[in-house]
């Protein structure tokens, strides 16, 4: 048994390892002022994030701002683990309609969202109670319980731009982000409700302590680009 469970990490690593070489070089940078641009429908186009620790998770905060092309389905964020390919999956199948996923248990929330404008979203979920709440754009959703009393386990894999179906992998262009991506942050504790109000308002906030827009380790594969920021009007 522990000669299959050693044999098994090494695999995991290993996983970890052919993707970061596939990628690209990997970059710690500043990006505040700059989003990731996905310019078109893709399987093969997508960002890798390097998280600051591995885990395990017992609580997430995920805040990040989007621009995106509100016609199609669209994946915001996707983190999977060994054992979970959607540990913690941001997702929108339609307008106005954010689905999060927490170690493959779901649910759906309706929320108003902006047409032609950048959505500032953050979910946070907490393992021990399995609260999980969304906020877009200063309005917040109630709270619901998914995935109660458990962690996201295992060396994490996080990816914007595609869903991932296996560990790293199995994208579908008809799931990708179409659109703009910035200021992503992710915090393994539930940010309180000011913190959260101070992101959605441009105000200071505290960085993300498992991701950081400020000092992001990050590599783009196929065409993504790092693009100013646009914003609505100009100085």
């Amino acid at each position: 048994m522990n000669s299959i469970f050693a044999d098994f990490m090494v695999m995991e690593k290993l996983v970890v390892l052919l993707l970061l070489v596939t990628c690209g070089s990997t970059k710690s940078e500043d990006l505040t002022g700059k989003a990731f641009t996905f310019p078109s429908e893709s399987d093969t186009r997508y960002a890798t994030l390097t998280p600051d620790m591995e885990g395990p998770f017992s609580a997430v905060t995920l805040c990040l701002r989007s621009f995106p092309d509100n016609s199609r389905i669209q994946t915001l964020f996707s983190l999977a683990t060994p054992s979970h390919e959607n540990a913690f999956l941001l997702y929108k199948p339609k307008k106005g309609n954010y689905q999060v996923h927490v170690n493959s248990k779901e649910h759906d929330f309706e929320m108003p969202d902006n047409q032609n404008e950048w959505d500032s979203v953050c979910c946070t979920w907490d393992g021990r109670t399995g609260l999980t709440q969304v906020w877009v754009n200063g309005k917040r959703s109630i709270r619901v319980k998914i995935s109660t009393d458990t962690v996201l386990a295992g060396i994490p894999i996080i990816i914007l731009g595609q869903e991932q179906d296996t560990y790293g992998g199995g994208f579908d262009k008809n799931q990708c982000f179409v659109g703009d991506l910035t200021d992503v942050h992710m915090w393994n504790y539930v940010l309180d409700i000011c913190e959260i109000q101070n992101y959605m308002n441009y105000f200071r906030f505290k960085s993300g302590n498992v991701l950081n827009w400020k000092a992001l380790n990050y590599k783009v594969n196929d065409g993504v680009l790092v693009e100013p920021k646009q914003s609505g009007g100009c100085n």
